[in-house]
């Protein structure tokens, strides 16, 4: 193994080792297979590219798309042409994943599932990391430099999971790093020959023999050490590289299974999805109806059209009586409600889970209250909601749908937080919530009418194997498949809702559970659930329930009792039923029941032709891409098609061939010279290199010894040698040799003896390409020259 081959595969060492520090981000480890693949697939196009006469920029270049190439078979073969090349279809698949697997980066906290977007990213990380690391070190020897992009693929990795055994992942890291600098000062070393003992020879062959490789691991070594016991004898240093030893830390669900996330909807996501279900909580409550006894965590009020979210709100100290319901009036029908809950230990969420509205809590802990969504948070990490006895009071309101129609318009405070919507929210969801709700003459019906559009009218299924993303392209998609979970339910309507100028915002929480023998409520993993809540002056926010066959829906947007009114209103379970104009692209010929359970798909709500404006944004990026795609391999066939260009200009018919056709011995003492050129471009690329020290005769002779040529080409080589030496030092030729002839005879001589890949490389890498590179240097170096002043030129 030779010096540059050791270095490339240390490189791939160092990458993969530091990579595996990103191994808890994930549940499955599968994504390191692929990601190693690659990095040696890298290595090996690099190390083969170095045995050819490549130029050193047109390496990583040649790499990369190797990279793109393997990245388009894995990931999105089944769209791209022949499975491999890239194509508009599976640039847009592989843009989606990447879509995808940032928001579960948004979403999710670690271990987060393994999607197909969070495995892109991860492998094409790891490869790319190595494609740089190959580069700086293989390519352009800088092994240094290395150092950086390994730091950041380690800072990353450890960046986000802040616990466990990070000392060992630095200690990984560490040692991929300091191997390969003592690969590259092994390889540097032993080009100096006879190093104080011993031979290059015998240095590679045992290296730790050598006493300055052995400086070298103690060094090392000890550099090691003081990277993990220096942070912990500072103590100025809270937050040291390599975290704390052992597993410890808070971090984790503590192998409970009751996930946590960033975001709230990822960890309902994971709730719903887990194969088992486990206990979170029980309670005892005096409400007298089911649909009261929702327990709320935490509303989602942003929505940037990549997912809902928390905003940013300002907490405060717990007060004993929290304040007033907000938009709520004196005469609004409420009844008061206590509930006491007891959660499980394992329960680590940092939210308190509450019936709404609550009006006072007695809990114990360091506890924050946030005004706006009413709702009591965890003051600082160590805070959560497992193992607690909490006692709350609340209210249970119960409006009129008379006195719902007749809300005034909400506030303008609320109007401008809980109405905004994104830059690019898709047309096709406005213009389907106007279409539902056409008929709908108040906020009121028309929230009704969204309501039983998802559960009665529209034809949609609830299904958990649906990926939960609730951004604008998720929302499209799950209006056209009609199938996905509660996330989607609540995030659908509530963003149609804002549409139709009805404040709206997602909760999350847990649905009442089930009723035990002793009259308590038991409440689990697969009882997470999420709906959207609407703004009406006088009574505040109401819950509504779009998820069809889970929960319960609340009395106030049931058709019974919506339908207090006209005929004419959408809110009457018959009326939009049964008006094709409220229910557009459903299927009329299936009955209520058969939609209550889900039947009666409608295959075509949505066509791919109108969700254009929800999904155009990634159409600018198929041409450049396309663009891009397009001048990497003009680069690739650059070398050829030049060297074509140039055989054919210097063997152009015109009087090459001898035939006197020639304008005069001027333009034949040039072509005499063109043809020679051409020869000895010729041999270059069939791996004999020129050497302009030699004259042409001996140039030839030298051509027809390496090429081991015939009698027939070493004649024709011998001829041109002789016209050249006659056009560069006799007065005049004496005779015209048929040029074009015999540079072709001499290169079919020559092609005989090449080896098959050194006849490829010759057409598709030729090294005499290399020529007007040379050229141009030259010249810039003489204009530079030039501009000097007289004393300081060369």
């Amino acid at each position: 193994m030779n010096g540059r081959t050791r270095i490339a595969v240390h490189a791939a060492s160092a990458t993969l080792l530091t990579a595996l520090c990103l191994w808890p981000l994930v549940s499955s480890a599968a994504w390191l297979i692929q990601a190693a693949f690659l990095v040696l697939v890298s290595m090996g196009v690099g190390l083969s590219l170095h045995r050819l006469p490549v130029p050193r920029p047109l390496v990583p270049v040649l790499q990369l798309l190797v990279l793109v190439l393997l990245l388009t078979l894995i990931f999105a073969n089944s769209t791209a042409l022949w499975g491999v090349l890239p194509d508009p279809g599976s640039v847009r698949q592989l843009n989606g994943m990447l879509r995808q697997g940032f928001t579960d980066m948004s979403q999710y906290g670690a271990p987060a599932p393994l999607s197909d977007g969070l495995r892109l990213i991860l492998v094409g990380s790891v490869a790319l990391v190595g494609l740089v690391v190959d580069t700086l070190a293989t390519t352009y020897q800088r092994v240094a430099l290395t150092g950086l992009p390994l730091l950041g693929l380690f800072s990353v990795g450890t960046g986000l999971h802040l616990h466990g055994a990070l000392w060992f992942w630095f200690l990984l890291a560490a040692f991929g790093y300091l191997s390969l600098l003592l690969a590259e000062g092994q390889d540097r070393l032993s080009r100096w020959g006879r190093i104080f003992q011993g031979t290059p020879a015998t240095m590679a062959a045992a290296p730790s023999s050598n006493p300055l490789s052995s400086t070298g691991y103690r060094i090392a070594g000890l550099a090691v050490l003081a990277g993990l016991l220096l942070p912990m004898v500072l103590p100025s240093l809270n937050t040291p590289l390599v975290g704390r030893f052992g597993s410890g830390g808070d971090g984790g669900n503590g192998g409970s299974g009751i996930i946590t996330a960033v975001n709230p909807l990822a960890s309902l996501a994971q709730s719903l999805q887990q194969p088992v279900n486990q206990n979170v909580l029980s309670y005892t409550t005096n409400a007298p109806n089911l649909a009261d006894q929702y327990l709320r965590i935490v509303d989602l009020d942003s929505f940037n059209g990549v997912s809902w979210t928390t905003s940013s709100q300002q907490v405060v100290n717990v007060p004993q009586q929290l304040p007033a319901v907000s938009g709520l009036d004196l005469v609004t029908p409420a009844m008061a409600v206590t509930t006491k809950v007891n959660t499980s230990p394992d329960y680590a969420q940092q939210w308190l889970p509450m019936p709404y509205p609550a009006t006072s809590v007695r809990v114990s802990g360091n506890w924050k209250y946030e005004p706006d969504g009413r709702t009591l948070v965890g003051a600082d990490s160590s805070q959560n909601a497992g193992g607690l006895q909490y006692t709350v009071d609340s209210l249970a309101v119960r409006p009129t749908t008379d006195q719902l129609r007749a809300a005034a318009a909400p506030p303008a405070s609320i109007q401008h937080t809980y109405l905004a919507l994104p830059k690019n929210f898709p047309t096709v969801v406005s213009d389907l919530a106007q279409a539902v709700t056409r008929t709908a003459i108040t906020p009121y019906d028309k929230a009704v009418a969204l309501q039983n559009f998802f559960t009665t009218t529209g034809g949609f299924t609830y299904s958990t194997t649906v990926a939960p993303g609730t951004g604008t392209d998720a929302i499209v998609q799950f209006l056209r498949n009609r199938k996905g979970f509660c996330v989607h339910y609540a995030a659908t309507m509530a963003a149609m809702a804002r549409s139709l100028g009805i404040p709206a915002r997602v909760s999350i929480g847990f649905t009442p559970g089930t009723q035990q023998a002793d009259g308590s409520w038991l409440v689990g993993t697969k009882n997470a659930h999420a709906w959207p809540e609407l703004y009406f002056s006088g009574v505040g926010w109401l819950r509504f329930e779009p998820t069809p066959t889970i929960g319960v829906a609340p009395d106030y947007s049931t058709p019974s009792s919506a339908g207090g009114g006209a005929s004419s209103q959408p809110s009457d379970g018959a009326s939009a039923g049964t008006a094709p104009q409220s229910t557009p692209h459903a299927n009329q010929s299936c009955s209520v029941v058969e939609r209550k359970a889900g039947g009666c798909h409608d295959e075509q709500p949505l066509t791919p032709a109108t969700t254009g404006t929800g999904t155009s944004w990634p159409d600018p990026l198929v041409p450049a891409l396309t663009a891009a795609a397009v001048l990497v391999l003009l680069g690739l066939l650059t070398p050829m098609l030049w060297r074509l260009r140039a055989r054919r200009a210097r063997l152009r018919r015109r009087g090459a061939d001898g035939s006197g056709e020639s304008a005069g011995t001027e333009l034949s003492d040039r072509q005499v010279l063109d043809a020679w050129r051409e020869l000895i471009d010729s041999a270059w690329d069939l791996g004999i290199p020129p050497d302009e020290a030699e004259t042409p005769r001996g140039t030839a002779a030298r051509l027809s010894e390496l090429g081991a040529l015939e009698e027939a080409p070493r004649a024709a080589a011998g001829r041109l040698a002789l016209a050249t030496e006659q056009v560069l030092y006799a007065p005049r030729v004496s005779a015209m040799p048929a040029l074009r002839q015999d540079v072709r005879t001499v290169r079919s001589g020559l092609q005989a003896s090449a080896t098959r890949g050194t006849r490829v490389r010759a057409l598709l890498f030729p090294p005499s390409a290399a020529r007007p590179f040379r050229a141009a240097r030259a010249r810039i170096s003489g204009a530079g020259q030039r501009l000097l002043p007289p004393w300081r030129r060369d």
